[in-house]
């Protein structure tokens, strides 16, 4: 048994195309897609329509950033003022998806166990138990692990942290499958997990592979993402291009300072800049 994991494409086609072409090679028995393929970078239609073209029978399942553009259906949903071109890279790519593929989006679940294998169960989530913004790092303490991971299965597997991992806990083994559009461990390459279950046992290997990243980037002007998401595009311009997480930081140093007013959203970003040099 093979299955291939990937996640947190985040819009990235070139890197999802490399990530495609090794798991074909590969050949593996399943494909899971787990989560935040959309969103936070500039494709999300062509990420969606390739995936689709080139693995039909992936199952896709929901990660916090699908979440936030399915917020977009809410009445409440901001579209003016500062919270409104604060969440403008969601309602960019709700727009840039469409209805039917917003609707194929509201279909995904959360989480999926696998019962029926040869190597017993297996959890897929893009989270944890705790929810889809709760993730498993590779340094998240073993003491906080028992509640993220709930029952125990022989193979838990989560991404939305953007670090790839492969931990022990207490006789099971913890994937993270890191990103494939975006990484945050300072390694530019694009990232997914292979795991396979053999001799009684099930193994994961982490895959890194090279990509047109010149590509990636043009893409961010080309298909207009820069233009309509403003500052904060920015941003996750400059963590594509250092493999750095930025908008985590931005959120706990500026966010609100922002919506009081006391800073321009701008200038936020221009501070954040310079600090992460």
């Amino acid at each position: 048994m093979k299955i291939a994991v990937l996640s947190d494409v985040h819009g990235n086609l070139p890197a999802l195309e490399a990530v495609l072409d090794d798991i074909e090679h590969w050949g593996p028995d399943r494909v899971v897609a787990n989560g935040d393929l959309v969103n936070r970078g500039p494709d999300s239609p062509g990420v969606l329509r390739r995936l689709k073209e080139r693995w039909p029978a992936a199952v896709t399942l929901r990660g916090n950033h699908e979440t936030f553009v399915l917020a977009c259906l809410n009445a409440d949903f901001p579209t003016e003022g500062m919270r409104g071109r604060i969440k403008r890279f969601a309602r960019w790519t709700f727009e840039q998806l469409g209805s039917e593929r917003i609707d194929e989006i509201q279909h995904w679940a959360d989480h999926l166990d696998l019962d029926d294998l040869e190597g017993g169960a297996v959890h897929f989530t893009h989270g944890s138990r705790l929810g889809n913004r709760d993730g498993v790092h590779p340094r998240t303490p073993e003491a906080d692990l028992g509640p993220k991971l709930g029952d125990a299965r022989d193979l838990f597997v989560s991404s939305h942290t953007h670090w790839p991992m492969v931990r022990a806990y207490q006789g099971n083994l913890v994937v993270n499958t890191g990103s494939v559009g975006s990484p945050f461990d300072r390694d530019p390459r694009a990232c997914y997990a292979r795991l396979s279950f053999s001799q009684g046992r099930w193994r994961a290997a982490i895959r890194r592979l090279d990509y047109d990243r010149a590509a990636a980037e043009r893409s961010f002007e080309d298909t207009g993402f820069l233009q309509a998401v403003g500052p904060l595009g920015r941003l996750m311009l400059q963590e594509f291009r250092s493999s750095r997480g930025l908008m985590g930081p931005w959120m706990r140093s500026y966010h609100q300072a922002v919506l009081d007013g006391e800073l321009g959203l701008d200038e936020s970003v221009e501070r954040l800049l310079r600090e992460y040099r």
